[in-house]
């Protein structure tokens, strides 16, 4: 192999390798944003479970968790 097309070979592929950190530099953002998202749901829900285990949000209206239902 001559030295013009070595450096043609090692060109090409820099190109790819390049072109491959592009693509995982912009799957890793979305990832990045993915999981962003997921941590904020799962706050959201956290918040929702403690709300509900100090009385929920009904209020007074709520019956405690060993009290039966007024039905029986």
């Amino acid at each position: 192999m001559s030295d013009d097309a070595l450096i043609e070979a090692f060109e090409a592929s820099l190109r790819k390798l390049e072109q491959h950190i592009q693509e995982q530099d912009t799957e890793i953002y979305r990832l990045s944003k993915r999981v962003d998202s997921l941590v904020n749901a799962l706050q959201v829900q956290k918040l929702q479970i403690e709300s509900l285990a100090q009385g929920g949000a009904g209020g007074g209206d709520t019956m405690p968790a060993d009290e039966k239902p007024p039905h029986y």
